[in-house]
């Protein structure tokens, strides 16, 4: 990447930090009163923040319209890599190999150099994006550890390879082409059926893919759609029958990520049910062996170190990529506009100022109770309100809003991406890797056969993390009732009974996969005391903070609702938490904003209360009764009269609860939760606006071959950033290939000065130009800047000394690109204790050559091997 598009992102991401927050209030719950939100078509957004129409716009902008505003006086402007973009293909076979281009690995890759990626960033977004080419960006804490990959992959926009690709592969499948420049496949022209959005820039990306497509003698269906057609068409249908052949997805991000194991899954693994087919039962469902049981490894903390987890995420990436199953295009730097008047706004790298837990709950205008939200949409068809995992809230529209109406027990910390305590503080023992506790016989596990707690005594689990919950069982829900233990623990229950009950996996096949990912690792829950629990899993981390994230569990709704939708989507079946289900059975896609579906639950409770139903197995632990019967029909009563109030079933326990929303005239309004015994006040969870570290400047000197030299790096650090971490290497671009790539480094001023070893330039060939490459970052803000150099290297002059200077840089070069450099910031991989007590504060041949030469690697590999609580959530589409 060349360090004018580097600078050119930096310069945009942001570089203040905003002064001191100054509170409105110093009551309990949010800094304003109300939040009012409505749809605002995105050309209207600036115009109606200047008119005080709205005081936030949290949808990015369009890069077209965003580049006029700056410098305008009457708009403040936040920007964060908070979406991306990718193309993804319809991997699955037709009825004759020729029929689906992309039913061919060979094929999807080729598409990888169709895309012209700098095209898309500069013109296409104004420089309000830079390129990618996979989930993960410069702006990605863990892109530290693939960015070599990345750049000695050579991927870039080259028609004539892919064209060279796709004729040899297609008359190998049984195509002919015709006089026309087209192809056939038994008689038919070869056409592709193109899902084209048209809300934003992925318009011009889907017409540029098209065109592509066209020139490589495919005939394009382009379909041009809205987000509900789109959504049910991509995810709601098998890939089978051909409804599609591509799509340009986007995607909003949940939070930063320090170090990444969800991102590589969704993106690439069939198991966690983002992958075409989706996990539905009799549908079609790409699936790769090897990328599965690679990323279940790093899911579930299947490494034994921070060496072990790097070496898999790498193999990882390289075989998703050979798969191309997506073909990411770029990451956008969303532009948000707000009134210059608005305080409290956070900017969280990875999500900017929408899908936050931060920023509602700090903003405020002077003189004003209300802040008015502009959103794209306040709702939509595709936006499904209902706590089942991978259910319900998969899209920005429903988790945007919803996120400013709880507390999560973990969330991300907004510049590093550190799992960190919110409402709940824990403490991690582990015993490492290949160590293991014996569950005690008075932590249980829900048996979803009997339906009940069982001792989960003689289990093994390699960490215990004691959550403590007493900031929420010390306040209430929104509906007033108390929030309980008996909350915390019925979700747990419920989690493992729809992923280990034969009806409800069959039911909802999808759901199930992904939840059990996560709770087959759950070995065992001990009560400790009425604001206590132990949790034993089976997995470690060399990082303690994602041991607690991996078992935690946020309380977002009240069992009784959780009852509610169990009854509607498991045992009644008039409902279904997924899109895939919904369609696959005809029913309706629960959602508890909806009054009829809210009705529906709510229909369930009054049912339960007349009837004096109490699901007690569920509350009974050992000898422990969490909840009592007089206490469900009180839960019972309340819901209800919430539902009579409000009309809908979405009842949590954070600043703000949902008082409205109109569906039809996209109209929603939250309203301050100020429960005395709410925990947090004004202030709490402010960060401001982080600066990243940016490259100035790479001075290469003239260099000789066979002798020694220094390159000195100068780079813009801001205050509090920490260490800066980095590695450098020297690529060949001929071939793509690193001659030479360091271990990373740190250094604690700068600028950086590298000596290039004289072993090293005696690799070179003289007057033949190289990329001087490198990355940095800094500790307290991991994004990383990128940038290369071109240099070419002299004749060496006479030396009257035979021996060259000693390096100062580690001279070992990696011997393959699947071969990791070590960090001098590794976490150890011994056992470990740590105690959190309260949250924290504020030519194209030639590269393709090395391409295959890389993937034969792993290929080699495929063949030996033959398979929530936390602010690193899956990110959503839109």
């Amino acid at each position: 990447m060349k360090l004018r598009t580097i600078l050119l992102a930096i310069l945009v991401l942001g570089v203040m930090l905003l002064a001191q927050y100054t509170p409105p209030t110093t009551n309990p719950g949010p800094a304003a009163e109300r939040i009012v939100g409505k749809s605002v078509p995105i050309a209207q957004a600036a115009a109606a923040v200047k008119a005080g129409d709205i005081d936030v716009y949290i949808f990015g902008m369009r890069a077209s319209l965003a580049a006029p505003l700056k410098g305008d006086p009457a708009l403040a402007l936040y920007t964060a890599a908070a979406g991306f973009n990718d193309i993804i293909l319809n991997p699955a076979p037709g009825k004759a190999p020729c029929e689906n281009p992309f039913s061919d690995r060979e094929i999807r890759f080729a598409m990888q150099f169709v895309i012209d990626r700098d095209y898309v960033a500069n013109e296409i977004f104004k420089g309000f994006a830079v390129p990618m080419y996979i989930w993960l960006s410069q702006y990605d804490p863990t892109y530290s550890v693939v960015a070599d990959i990345i750049s000695q992959l050579g991927i870039k926009y080259d028609l004539d390879y892919a064209r060279s690709v796709v004729e040899r592969r297609m008359s190998a499948l049984g195509a002919t082409k015709g006089a026309d420049g087209k192809w056939y496949c038994q008689g038919k022209p070869v056409t592709i059926i193109g899902l084209i959005r048209v809300e934003d820039e992925r318009k011009d990306i889907g017409d540029a893919f098209a065109s592509a497509l066209e020139q490589l003698g495919f005939t394009v269906d382009r379909k041009y759609v809205t987000f509900d057609v789109a959504i049910q068409t991509i995810y709601g249908t098998d890939p089978a029958q051909f409804q599609w052949h591509f799509y340009t997805e986007g995607w909003g991000k949940g939070a930063l990520d320090r170090w990444d194991t969800s991102s590589i899954s969704q993106y690439c693994a069939s198991w966690f049910g983002y992958m075409p087919g989706w996990g539905t039962t009799g549908w079609y469902n790409y699936a790769n062996a090897t990328i599965d049981q690679l990323t279940e490894k790093l899911y579930k903390g299947a490494f034994k170190s921070f060496q072990e987890y790097i070496e898999t995420y790498r193999k990882a990436t390289l075989l998703c990529l050979s798969e191309s199953i997506r073909v990411f295009v770029n990451t956008n730097l969303n532009v948000y506009v707000a009134s210059p008047q608005l305080k409290g706004v956070t900017v969280d790298l990875g999500a900017g100022l929408r899908a936050s837990v931060y920023n509602a709950r700090n903003w405020y205008v002077p003189g004003k109770d209300v802040v008015n939200v502009g959103h794209l949409w306040v709702w939509t068809a595709s936006s499904a309100w209902n706590p089942v995992p991978q259910g319900g809230f998969t899209d920005v529209y429903s988790v945007d809003w919803f996120r400013m109406m709880y507390d999560p027990a973990m969330w991300n910390h907004p510049f590093t991406g550190e799992p960190m305590p919110f409402r709940a503080t824990y403490t991690v023992e582990t015993r490492g890797p290949d160590g293991a506790f014996d569950v005690p016989a008075d932590a249980y596990r829900w048996d979803a056969k009997q339906k009940a707690w069982v001792s989960a005594a003689g289990a093994k689990a390699k960490s215990k993390v004691v959550f403590n919950y007493a900031k929420y069982t010390s306040s209430n829900w929104h509906h007033g009732q108390p929030i309980k233990l008996a909350d915390v623990l019925f979700i747990y229950a419920f989690l493992w009974d729809i992923a280990n009950d034969p009806a409800k996996v069959a039911r909802e096949s999808g759901v199930a996969s992904y939840v059990n990912s996560t709770m087959s690792l759950i070995k065992g829950i001990r009560v400790v005391n009425d604001t206590a629990i132990e949790v034993y899993i089976d997995y470690w981390h060399f990082d303690p903070n994602y041991i607690a994230a991996q078992a935690v569990l946020t309380p977002d709704m009240p069992w009784e609702v959780y009852y509610a939708v169990d009854q509607l989507v498991y045992v009644k079946e008039t409902y279904a938490a997924s899109r895939s289900s919904a369609t696959k059975y005809n029913v309706p896609w629960l959602s508890l904003i909806l009054k009829d579906h809210a009705k529906a639950a709510a229909d369930v409770l009054q049912e339960a209360a007349d009837q004096g139903a109490f699901p007690e197995s569920w509350f009974k632990i050992g000898n422990k009764i969490l909840l009592t019967k007089d206490e469900a029909l009180a839960r019972y009563k309340a819901a209800v009269d919430w539902f009579n109030k409000y009309g809908h079933m979405v009842i949590s326990q954070g600043p703000f609860y949902l008082y409205a929303i109109d569906t039809a005239k996209q109209y929603i309004e939250l309203r301050a939760y100020r429960d005395p015994t709410y925990p947090y006040k004004p202030g709490a969870f402010y960060f401001g606006v982080a600066t990243s570290v940016s490259v100035k400047a790479i001075d290469v000197p003239t260099l000789a071959v066979g002798q020694s030299g220094t390159v000195s790096v100068s780079l813009e650090v801001p205050q509090g950033a920490g260490k800066i971490y980095y590695r450098w290497g020297i690529i060949d671009p001929t071939t793509g290939k690193f001659v030479y790539i360091s271990d990373e480094a740190s250094a604690t001023t700068t600028p950086i000065s590298i000596t290039v070893p004289a072993d090293v330039m005696s690799k070179l060939t003289v007057n033949k130009p190289y990329k001087f490459w490198l990355y940095a970052y800094a500790e307290n803000v991991p994004v990383v800047a990128e940038a290369t150099q071109v240099f070419v290297p002299k004749t060496a002059a006479p030396s009257p000394s035979p021996t060259a200077p000693p390096p100062t840089q580690p001279t070992t070069p990696s011997p393959s690109p699947t071969a990791p450099p070590p960090s001098p910031t590794a976490p150890g991989a011994t056992a470990t204790t740590v105690t959190t007590v309260a949250p924290a504060t504020g030519t194209t041949e030639a590269l393709a050559a090395g391409v295959v030469g890389i993937l034969a690697v792993l290929a080699a590999l495929a063949f030996a091997l033959r398979r929530k609580g936390g602010g690193g959530e899956e990110t959503k589409t839109r």
